[in-house]
């Protein structure tokens, strides 16, 4: 499994966003959010709901 955490989306045209200093930045269309800007979604580390 991947370790690495989820790129944000860009919410114009839903490409994956780059790192950029502060935040992100869409490659396809420009659009920048900043880091603080954006939920990002939650990082389980623990046994599932299910036990497992």
């Amino acid at each position: 499994m991947d370790d690495l955490p989820a790129q944000p989306h860009c919410p114009e045209d839903d490409v994956v966003m780059r790192d950029i200093s502060g935040g992100w930045e869409c490659p396809d269309c420009g659009h920048v959010q900043q880091a603080q800007d954006i939920d990002m979604p939650a990082e389980f580390d623990g046994p599932t709901i299910h036990g497992g």
